[in-house]
């Protein structure tokens, strides 16, 4: 697990450094992701705060594989279904920091909620999905919804926060947020009219 995280980070220079590695430190990462010995000044690095991050790292990393398995377990079993809501935005790569304590499920068999590794699955019924849109991802097999189909969903879902956070996004983004942007347009967010007199200007 630690050598596949380090594999992550190494190719992640833009993101990690600095907030999380020093440049001395990354460099450190870089040479272990290519199998390089360390000389006696990067090990005693690697011995200090440097070995506590990679270990809270990896932590993480583990949670969300075990996390992500019994979701993967558990919605194999379901059948015909996409996870939709504030957790596709975020594999959307949209609402990013968003930390998602609900995950909505559409499918066609079941209807209620499911506590999962510490998350609430909460599962809504559709008649059908034929005409739903959603990719799969190439990794873990799991179905998410597209953006635009996220916006339709919110009808069944009746998520308003959802709903605003969509909308926010889709004003800001456009066509980067939803390709067929001219049909959503209707969706955007009003401008907020100030009446200026009000406040004596």
């Amino acid at each position: 697990m630690l050598q596949a995280l380090i594999q992550k980070i190494a190719g992640m220079e833009d993101v990690v450094v600095p907030t999380l590695f020093k440049p001395g430190q990354f460099n450190i990462i870089k040479k272990l992701s290519l199998g390089k010995k360390l000389n006696e000044n990067e090990k005693r690095y690697l011995r200090g705060k440097m070995k506590n991050k990679l270990m809270i790292l990896t932590k993480f990393m583990t949670d969300m594989l075990e996390e992500e398995q019994d979701y993967k377990f558990f919605l194999a079993h379901l059948g015909s279904y996409y996870i939709t809501g504030f957790e596709a935005l975020k594999y959307n790569g949209f609402g990013w920091y968003f930390k998602t304590k609900i995950i909505e499920i559409i499918n066609t068999k079941l209807e209620g909620k499911v506590i999962i590794s510490g998350k609430t699955l909460k599962i809504i019924r559709a008649k059908s999905i034929r005409n739903s849109k959603f990719s799969i991802d190439k990794k873990t097999g799991l179905k998410y919804a597209t953006n635009e189909q996220i916006l339709k969903d919110i009808k069944i879902t009746k998520n308003k926060y959802a709903e605003i956070v969509c909308r926010q996004m889709l004003s800001r983004y456009e066509k980067l947020f939803i390709k067929n942007y001219n049909k959503f347009q209707i969706f955007k967010q009003k401008p907020r009219i100030v009446d200026y007199v009000k406040y004596g200007v």
